[in-house]
């Protein structure tokens, strides 16, 4: 081969190797960038650590890993440590409460239109925090009042209308100092509407301890809350609020705006639990755990299972 020709060759290889690298270099550019854009694999779904905030936890991550091929992975914080967690990132969902959200995270005064307590915290939340409240899952999570079932029956009680009426004749198991509580949703209000004068207030400061009050018929009347699972296994009541002087606390899913980015799919799947968990349901639910002693996850498995939602 002429030297001309060698020449030319290697110049040919010269620029086909360098093309190569370019193409190369330009390849690998691609996929770093590819990867640091790339979905987190990962969600993080929080629980405050009591009964209902475990079994909701349970149903929010087997409804995203039924429907979507993200992870999941639950936590469980404190409520103070879980609202910084979600604000910093290290979280990404949790169900809150529309009352919670309003007073104790915004600080805002009490409201009891439940339309108007969502829309106002969905929109704040939304501009202040970042963190988009999904809709509603359908219960309250509010007081009431329980009463024995033969002390309803005998004076015709449903509401708490009817309880002020025979509140004089009737024993009120409470903490010692509920009627000194400042709460803007505490018993001082809900007895200034209703005019409870109850016959005696007996000082129990334990819930379970009240409940025990009831079942041994030392008292008539407690007040808990609306979603727990006390109520048809020990034969208690729980009493409208007709005037509607709780607060009202609907659960709803709360998600950071960057992890609804990252899978705008969430919004639609965790939404399929729209207004679909009733009161009673949530009550059966938390009946099972508390009373029968069964795993959260199983107790949400089996009811999103009997309600189609899983396979």
């Amino acid at each position: 081969m002429q030297t001309s020709q060698r020449s030319f060759v290697q110049k040919l290889k010269k620029r086909t190797f360098k093309q190569v690298s370019i193409l190369l270099l330009a390849i690998i550019v691609l996929v770093i960038a590819g990867c640091s854009n790339a979905k987190p694999s990962k969600i993080v779904i929080a629980t405050k650590g009591n009964t209902e905030s475990n079994v909701m936890q349970q149903l929010l991550k087997l409804i995203v890993t039924e429907n979507t091929s993200i992870d999941v992975e639950t936590v469980k914080l404190d409520n103070n440590i879980l609202w910084e967690a979600i604000k910093k990132g290290d979280v990404d969902a949790y169900v809150e409460y529309t009352g919670t959200a309003l007073m104790n995270i915004l600080k805002q005064e009490p409201e009891r239109d439940p339309e108007k307590v969502y829309n106002k915290v969905k929109t704040m939340l939304n501009e202040q925090e970042n963190l988009t409240m999904l809709d509603p899952l359908g219960f309250d999570s509010t007081y009431a009042f329980a009463i024995r079932k033969e002390v309803a029956d005998k004076y015709g009680i449903t509401n708490l209308t009817q309880l002020a009426e025979h509140s004089n004749e009737l024993i009120f198991a409470a903490d010692p100092m509920i009627e000194k509580s400042n709460r803007p949703d505490g018993y001082r209000l809900v007895k200034e509407a209703y005019g409870f004068n109850f016959k005696q207030l007996l000082g129990i400061s334990s819930p379970p301890l009240q409940l025990e009050a009831l079942k041994s018929k030392e008292a008539d009347v407690m007040i808990t809350l609306a979603t727990k699972g006390i109520f048809e296994v020990n034969n208690l009541v729980p009493l409208e609020d007709d005037k509607h002087i709780f607060i009202p606390y609907y659960a709803a899913p709360l998600v950071r705006n960057e992890t609804l980015e990252a899978h705008p799919e969430l919004k639609e799947v965790l939404n399929k639990l729209s207004n679909k968990v009733s009161l009673q349901a949530i009550r059966e639910m938390n009946r099972q755990v508390d009373a029968e002693q069964k795993e959260p996850e199983d107790v949400a498995k089996a009811w999103l299972k009997q309600e189609g939602f899983l396979k």
